[in-house]
């Protein structure tokens, strides 16, 4: 069930980042405030989103879910608890979950921080990133979905890439996507 509430999660963070890029660029450019005020509850919204579905692949992790294949192929229950987290982004579609989630945050942070800036501007940059969203999100749903459940679950996971099994490359992905996705802001 758990895998479930993260796929359907990352849903609706795809229909509201599809509002944020849409309504807020259209107000910008027609000048209706009430588009333009969306902007900010939008990617507040899309961020909790993300949040829930990051959570919920985590807790698979935790969990040694290996009906979810994407747990399967990147945990086992000898994993230590730090490895096991890192392998939420240890492969191709966690790491682009963790990629999206950043880009929430950076986003967040652009309506908490950004008091100064025009609502016009505002509406256009929130929904730029809601449009680069867009795209990671569709990606990952369409074609990398890390929730993809296996029916028959594994006994017992795989592996996590052995190159990730260090504390240090444990958080060099999150501390990497950070400075990386941040470049989307300017």
């Amino acid at each position: 069930m758990i895998p479930e509430i993260g796929h359907f999660a990352l849903i609706l963070a795809l229909v509201v980042a599809l509002v944020q890029s849409i309504l807020p660029l259209a107000g910008a450019q027609r000048g209706i405030a009430s588009w333009v005020a969306v902007a900010k509850p939008a990617a507040r919204l899309q961020f909790l989103f993300m949040v829930i579905s990051f959570a919920c692949l985590t807790f698979s992790f935790m969990q040694s879910d290996f009906s979810v294949l994407y747990v399967a192929t990147n945990s086992n229950t000898a994993l230590p608890i730090l490895y096991k987290i890192s392998g939420v982004w240890g492969a191709h579609e966690g790491s682009l979950l963790l990629w999206a989630l950043i880009l929430t945050v950076w986003t967040t942070a652009v309506t908490l921080f950004g008091r100064s800036i025009p609502p016009v501007m505002m509406a256009r940059v929130l929904g730029i990133l809601g449009l680069i969203s867009v795209g990671f999100l569709m990606f990952m749903l369409f074609t990398s979905n890390p929730f993809e459940r296996l029916m028959p679950p594994a006994p017992e996971g795989r592996d996590l890439n052995p190159l990730l099994q260090d504390p240090g490359l444990a958080i060099h992905p999150p501390m990497l996507y950070m400075g990386y996705v941040g470049f989307a802001i300017p």
